[in-house]
């Protein structure tokens, strides 16, 4: 069993070393022992920061994973750096806060080895609107996804509103990824996607990655049967090789599950409650995400 998983929060939710944090529902140990391959680090600037304080923050965080990463962790920066024997990690903005309005910002994070963005959380930002607020992209926003096409920096959709993601699917001829969002048919959440967006992420090769939080599995008591469900409506939707897991551990407080080392159970339950192939169980648990970096990533 191997696992990729396209977003925790780990790095910016603990003052501790990131990797060996107990209480932490992902941390090295945890990862290893569930077959952990690969992982996207969210920087998540708290939402109260801005300006050059936001650009701190994150820069303060990059730091403190290059000063505890050790000889088992691998920081992917082009799709030739990953290594099967090693815990792979792309570091990843989590809202573009911290590029507040100047362009060379985006350079910046990205000579300090940033391979994605998320435009936005939840509010507006220079760059975008969120889920909370109504517009898509900025005239500046729609500047930043071109540049990040131009030098391969991955764009994450996780976040926008409509409007947001209909400005990136007009902007950008290239793959981009939802690495945290549920099927909104199934649960009728704003941060889910609908089936248009499922289909468009699909016919680009991009990837989506399922959520753990329950709020986005269910409207109701959250169960991990829930999982399952959002599962099926994506594969009906012809997603088996776009499709994985961005189960957002550390950055969520409800879920049915309750941290990574619960990859095992969930393992068994597509496995039996699905009935997938081991070629399916391939692509879902880790291949469609790495290979979707090694492809990418240039």
């Amino acid at each position: 069993m191997k696992v990729a998983d396209a977003h925790c929060d780990t790095l910016t939710k603990f003052n501790s070393n990131p990797f060996l944090t107990h209480e932490a529902h992902w941390n090295q140990s945890k990862f290893n022992a569930v077959g952990g391959l690969f992982q996207i680090f969210a920087i998540f600037t708290l939402p109260e920061l801005s300006g050059s304080e936001a650009t701190s923050y994150a820069f303060k965080h990059i730091g403190v994973f290059n000063r505890y990463k050790d000889e088992q962790i691998k920081h992917i920066k082009t799709g030739s750096d990953f290594e099967d024997d090693k815990i792979n990690i792309v570091l990843s903005l989590e809202g573009a806060a911290p590029i507040q309005r100047d362009i060379n910002n985006l350079y910046a994070f990205y000579n300090a080895g940033v391979r994605a963005m998320g435009l936005t959380w939840n509010h507006r930002n220079f760059l975008a609107d969120g889920v909370d607020e109504e517009f898509g992209l900025t005239h500046f926003g729609k500047e930043v996804v071109l540049e990040m096409e131009k030098i391969g920096m991955i764009v994450d959709v996780s976040h926008l509103n409509v409007n947001g993601f209909n400005d990136v699917a007009t902007i950008t001829k290239l793959a981009f990824i939802a690495s945290h969002s549920n099927a909104r048919a199934i649960t009728n959440h704003p941060r889910n996607l609908y089936d248009e967006q499922i289909i468009e992420i699909r016919n680009r090769g991009g990837f989506i990655g399922l959520n753990f939080y329950a709020p986005f599995l269910s409207d109701g008591l959250a169960e991990k049967n829930d999982l399952l469900r959002h599962t099926e409506h994506f594969l009906k939707l012809g997603c088996e090789d776009v499709l994985g897991f961005g189960a957002d551990f550390d950055g969520i407080d409800q879920s049915p599950f309750a941290d990574v080392m619960d990859y095992i159970e969930i393992y068994d339950l597509f496995k039996q409650e699905l009935k997938l192939s081991e070629e399916q169980l391939e692509k879902i648990f880790w291949k469609n995400l790495t290979n979707f970096f090694k492809r990418e990533l240039r």
